[in-house]
């Protein structure tokens, strides 16, 4: 395979670098993101103007905007030191997540390196900006390096970017995908050796700190070994292999020094420690035409028809390249490949690197057959992008050596098989949307580009590839500005969270949608939070009667964690633990005052969506109208049965709160309320009243049915 030769850049190149140059200063200049926490601006902290500035934000990427984002904010916030000052845990932030921490490892994270150096909002858009740049450019390179014309590198490129997969997974897991092709270009080059050993080891080092995830990158080191060996046989030497190794294991070493701590925190865990995968997967089974017809999975866009809350597990790595290579490769020219001993060698190494893995996804095989390549720790749905790289690779050099064929019979055929499979997945009610008809209408400009220009056939295909993944998928991510991200202005929702924190010590208990590392991203001791380690010292003295088994099976977990009212923690997901808030407050979210009586005539407005008995108490949950500062809200409580002790108040973050009312009604205006009842009671009737004290306002919440009201006096 021919060397590449970087001082020799085609025209296309300088096109491309001028377009990146425009775009990346457009781009940074307005702090843009693939971030979507535009989704907590608008829903939870009463900025629906500092939304996305094109696109929609995506609230199924919680991963993104409630665990890396505010997590990056916290680092922001703690001047980039390494253990988190500003949190109720102040955990250790060298954590899976690559944050931007000012220590030794901030040299293997150059896509951060304008963190301290300007504003954080401005650092944050030219992180993302970068990957994107790295990933285009790098695997239209690693795809040069196989024979394509820069024209065919670009677009297959740009198509592996708007995969759903990459799309999906982009805003968290985006350095995994983007640094992979720098560490293998190396040795595509006329570099010394030296040379070549040093920028493996420090990209390598880069691509596992800036994200580490395991799941991932395993399969892609891999593909990667795979395509060395194909590509750069010699390597296999042992007066180059040796040293390659070693380069590796320096890698490897570097990244344990660096995450130790984590590493052994998280080694005994239940979650992720103790996670063992076995291969076949029956999500894969479901839903593999997504990797020859990408929209096909979808309604209009990335929507999936009822269950829209899961869209990036749909997340293949499908392209029309696949299905248009199948229809259009010349395989009357098979002899070739056979011919062309590299070709030969080339085809068999990736052919059966691609039936190795995809034994591991589709066949029911026990977890120590992984084990030889540590696939035991990788989700078979996790190994598309490896998979979809190698079939990438495999089929550019097939149809470089095996030349296309476009006939009038080979598309139609094309036609043809999509509309079935578009029947036959939608059991005879085809879905004719924007994805189909995209499809469909782009098929025929490979038959004409080969008619009139058949020297840029290949080019026409993958860009037709590229036309369907953008209608697909282009829009997944928004194009969100960072600078509220970072440079959020006061207002009522945050003087609220202020207020609560300060009158329950500094620490900050609300119940509901303030998930995750959300509050601590904006600066609060918070109960809520996620803790990537255990933190079973903190735990153990609050809950000191817990059984040990329970407490292990709680805590010692990767862990979200949620506040609720009630008795004891529980486990209320694989990565998420419910913690009772009696045992961190200080003091009532929301006054609560027993009334003798509640006046008749009193207008309705809000709701208890809840009311239930629970052991000697009635729990209740809904929301109140209130318009003043938290500090003035009240309930004015009335049940037919005496409450046994003090009410327990708490703030319920509600996003469905402003969404549905445009904002006039807060997302801190939800609550719950454990009201003590003397042991044996029945639900009683119940009266639940709104007092603004700011306002005066009183309004009666409406009951639920099955909840009677309690006896009103005459006004």
């Amino acid at each position: 395979m021919r060397l590449l030769k970087f001082e020799l850049l085609k025209p296309l190149d300088f096109v491309v670098m001028i377009g990146a140059l425009i775009w990346g200063a457009v781009y940074i200049a307005n702090t843009w993101s693939p971030s979507s926490y535009g989704y907590v601006l608008a829903n939870i902290l009463g900025e629906p103007e500092s939304g996305p500035a094109w696109g929609t934000y995506q609230s199924v990427r919680s991963d993104e905007w409630a665990d890396v984002t505010p997590l990056t904010q916290a680092a922001v916030r703690n001047g980039f030191q390494r253990y988190n000052h500003t949190s109720l845990y102040g955990e250790d932030l060298r954590i899976n997540y690559g944050l931007p921490i000012h220590d030794w490892g901030f040299f293997f994270k150059p896509t951060m390196w304008l963190f301290g150096m300007v504003n954080p909002a401005y650092a944050y858009s030219f992180h993302w900006y970068a990957l994107t740049t790295l990933f285009i450019v790098g695997y239209a390179l690693l795809f040069r390096w196989l024979g394509a014309s820069p024209a065919l590198g670009y677009l297959l490129a740009a198509g592996m970017y708007f995969t759903g997969f990459v799309q999906f997974w982009w805003n968290e897991k985006g350095s995994e995908f983007a640094l992979f092709p720098w560490m293998l270009l190396p040795f595509a080059t006329s570099l010394p050796s030296a040379w070549k050993l040093a920028i493996f080891y420090w990209v390598s080092v880069s691509w596992l700190l800036t994200n580490f995830y395991p799941p991932v990158q395993i399969p892609l080191a891999f593909a990667g070994a795979v395509l060395l060996v194909a590509l750069q046989p010699q390597l296999l030497r042992p007066r180059r292999l040796i040293p390659l190794v070693l380069a590796g294991v320096l890698s490897a070493g570097t990244v344990i020094a660096y995450l130790f701590d984590y590493l052994q925190a998280t080694s005994s865990t239940i979650y992720p420690g103790g996670r063992q995968s076995a291969g076949g997967s029956s999500f894969l089974m479901a839903y593999w035409p997504g990797w020859l017809f990408p929209g096909i999975n979808f309604g209009g866009g990335c929507i999936i028809p009822n269950e829209p809350d899961v869209v990036c597990e749909f997340g293949m790595f499908g392209m029309g390249y696949f299905f248009l290579g199948a229809c259009f490769l010349d395989y009357s020219r098979w002899r070739v490949v056979m011919l062309d001993e590299r070709c030969r060698r080339a085809m068999f190494l990736l052919s059966g690197a691609i039936c190795l893995i995809l034994a591991w996804m589709f066949l029911p095989l026990p977890s120590w057959m992984g084990r030889p390549l540590l696939w035991n720790f990788v989700q078979p749905e996790r190994m598309q992008f490896a998979l979809g790289l190698l079939a990438t690779c495999l089929l550019a050099m097939l149809m470089r050596c095996m030349g296309i064929r476009a006939s009038l019979f080979r598309l139609s055929l094309s036609i043809i098989i999509a509309a079935i499979a578009w029947a036959a997945w939608h059991k005879g009610t085809p879905m004719w949307n924007g994805n189909f008809v995209a499809t469909v209408a782009l098929l025929p400009c490979v038959l004409l580009v080969a008619r009139f220009v058949p020297a840029v056939t290949h080019a026409a295909l993958a860009g037709v590839s590229l036309s369907i993944g953008l209608v697909t998928f282009g829009a997944f991510n928004p194009l969100q500005s960072a600078w509220p991200i970072f440079n959020l202005a006061a207002n009522k929702v945050t003087d609220d969270l202020d207020w609560l924190a300060a009158r329950n010590g500094g620490v900050l208990v609300v119940e509901g949608e303030l998930l995750s590392a959300i509050a601590n991203g904006l600066g609060y001791k918070s109960l809520s939070h996620v803790t990537t380690t255990p933190h079973l010292e903190f735990w153990r003295p609050r809950f000191p009667d817990m059984p040990t088994n329970e407490f292990e099976t709680a805590f010692n977990r990767f862990s979200h964690i949620v506040p609720v009212q009630e008795e004891r923690p529980r486990l209320l997901a694989e990565h998420a633990v419910g913690v009772p808030i009696r045992p961190f407050m200080t003091a009532n979210s929301i006054q609560v005052r027993h009334v003798p009586m509640i006046p008749q005539g009193l207008q309705s407005d809000g709701h208890i969506d809840r009311a239930e008995l629970r052991s000697n108490s009635v729990a209740i949950m809904g929301w109140a109208s209130w318009t003043g500062p938290a500090k003035d809200h009240v309930l004015e409580v009335k049940m037919t049965s005496e409450p046994a002790g003090e009410a327990l108040s708490s703030v319920l973050v509600r996003s469905d709160l402003p969404q549905a009312t445009k904002q006039a009604i807060s997302a801190l205006n939800g609550f719950t309320l454990l009201v003590p009842l003397a042991e044996g009671s029945r639900l009683p009737r119940i009266c639940i009243v709104s007092h603004d004290m700011s306002t005066g306002r009183r309004s009666l919440l409406r009951n639920p049915a099955g909840v009677d009201y309690c006896a009103m006096s005459p006004p």
